[in-house]
């Protein structure tokens, strides 16, 4: 049998497209949760990994990762969000539910957290109004309903990291109103 002679040129241009193939599933793990979850990534601070999201339908879980996305990056925020694969200080486990009341759609969310002893050291939840019903509840679930969702649920996780309480919602703020 004869072996054709391989330049050590030739063999370097046969790698080029497995390892441009590699190098692009190492960094979609980066777009898509907006942090490098490999062994060299910048995070700072307690990290932050979201184990899962029950409740939407697959096209408000993407809109909703890129929320968070926004939010987790946009500054001041004293921890990073990692991918659920990293080691974490926090895991999140989040649920949506969409409910219809009188027409009109309310997304209830909760956020379960859980610190590094496994145990769960927060429990965030809210419901955010998301205009008119349709068919599908969850059609109504527009971006600045779940941007509100990221924003009030990064708040409160960030008030219990740097151990300061979440901001009380308006109501409990309004002047001439006594705590109990």
């Amino acid at each position: 049998m004869i072996h054709p002679v391989v330049s050590p040129r030739t063999s370097l241009r046969r790698l080029r497209l497995p390892a441009l193939f590699a190098v692009l599933c190492l960094t979609t793990g980066c777009m898509a949760t907006g942090q490098s979850a490999g062994p060299n990534a910048q995070a700072f601070g307690p990290t932050v990994a979201f184990e899962s999201v029950d409740g939407p339908p697959p096209q408000v879980f993407e809109r909703l990762v890129r929320a968070l996305e926004a939010e987790s990056g946009a500054g001041g925020r004293s921890f990073s969000v990692v991918s659920r694969e990293a080691s974490a200080s926090y895991r999140i486990r989040s649920y949506l539910s969409a409910q219809v009341r009188r027409g009109r759609t309310t997304i209830a969310w909760v956020w379960d957290v859980y610190g590094p002893d496994r145990e769960r050291a927060l429990r965030l939840s809210g419901e955010e109004p998301a205009g008119k019903a349709g068919r599908d509840a969850w059609t109504a679930a527009d971006d600045m309903a779940l941007r509100k969702i990221a924003q009030a649920g990064l708040a409160g996780l960030s008030g219990m990291i740097n151990g300061t309480p979440a901001e009380p919602p308006p109501a409990a703020r309004a002047p001439g109103k006594r705590g109990p």
